[in-house]
């Protein structure tokens, strides 16, 4: 559906809020919180599509609000919608998908997020306290100024909040990951989501492992590639088809492949399937997936999220 930009404005360093409604003022599709969309727009020629959570309340259908964090080392999606689409714009934009859930089964919810991985927690404990359920969040970011949220959940009154500022003053924050879930790894009833830097849903996601926490009570929420403004131009040779090609941060090293003319599986794109999985036999890779183990990271790699260290090329079996 075609949705016009009805408000865009900052919410904190780095992220600006965007309101989407009908051109004609009609009712949108419901969601569940959180639940996103997908947006579909051109950039210099390019088509983009780009998932975002939605941040309005699920009883407000006149509207989809998103968050959009600026990321200056991606491809330009995020400086379209934050330079370019403004009030009257149109964007194609998808129905709700909720991948991303309240967990049915929980007495207890722990919601971790950091940095813009705060969006589809914003919902998530609303509708957990109107239930009246057990939960906490945790909400970590360099800074608070970066905070986009921070007041609304202030204001929201939610009993146990906590706020992190990962590198403020004197005396910095970290979410002790580690602290979080071994007094909580016996207990079934206890459900962990988190949302937010790749690192951090590793974090959660190996610390789980390592402390036998069942798969099925840890959930998490990834929305592709995260490149870094350190990324540099990497060589990549395919033993198999023969190829050596080099791939420019701004893409991925599967997008980079196909367009060699190389055929590799892969389904989410977001590092959570392991479809995309490659051995390699040289070069050092950078993880950036949410899906393999650290001995697998010993001899394999994930194609479409992942980036590799400059110097020797990535020798890839494929």
């Amino acid at each position: 559906m075609r949705l016009t930009v009805t408000k865009a404005e900052a919410l904190a360093a780095g992220v600006r809020l965007i309101r989407l409604q009908h051109p004609a003022n009609e009712r949108l599709p419901g969601f569940d919180a959180g639940a996103h969309i997908e947006l579909g727009f051109d950039v210099d020629g390019q088509s983009l599509l780009r998932k975002y959570s939605l941040v309005s309340d699920t009883g407000a259908l006149d509207r989809y609000d998103i968050a959009v964090k600026r990321n200056d080392s991606g491809r330009g999606g995020s400086r379209f919608l934050h330079d370019v689409l403004a009030v009257g714009d149109t964007v194609e934009v998808s129905t709700p998908v909720n991948a991303f859930g309240i967990a049915p089964a929980a007495s207890h919810h722990v919601l971790i997020a950091g940095g813009i991985g705060i969006t589809p927690m914003l919902g998530i404990a609303s509708a957990l306290k109107q239930r009246g359920a057990s939960y906490e969040l945790h909400y970590a970011a360099r800074h608070e100024r970066e905070m986009a949220f921070r007041d609304r959940l202030l204001d929201e009154g939610h009993d146990k909040l906590f706020l992190y500022a990962t590198r403020q003053g004197e005396s910095p924050r970290r979410i002790d990951v580690q602290g979080l879930l071994q007094p909580r790894s016996r207990d079934e009833g206890v459900h962990f989501h988190v949302c937010g830097p790749a690192k951090l849903i590793d974090d959660v996601r190996l610390a789980a492992t390592a402390l036998g926490i069942a798969s099925s009570r840890i959930h998490f929420e990834s929305f592709g590639p995260a490149w870094s403004a350190t990324d540099t131009k990497v060589r990549l040779a395919l033993t198999e088809s023969g190829l050596e090609l080099e791939a420019s941060p701004g893409t991925t090293l599967l997008d980079a492949v196909e367009a060699a003319g190389a055929w590799i599986p892969s389904d989410c794109r977001r590092g959570e399937c392991g479809a995309c999985i490659v051995s390699y036999g040289g070069g050092t890779p950078i993880h950036r997936d949410n899906c393999l183990t650290p001995q697998q990271r010993t001899h394999s790699l994930c194609l479409c999220v992942s980036w590799a260290e400059p110097g020797d090329a990535l020798v890839l079996r494929a």
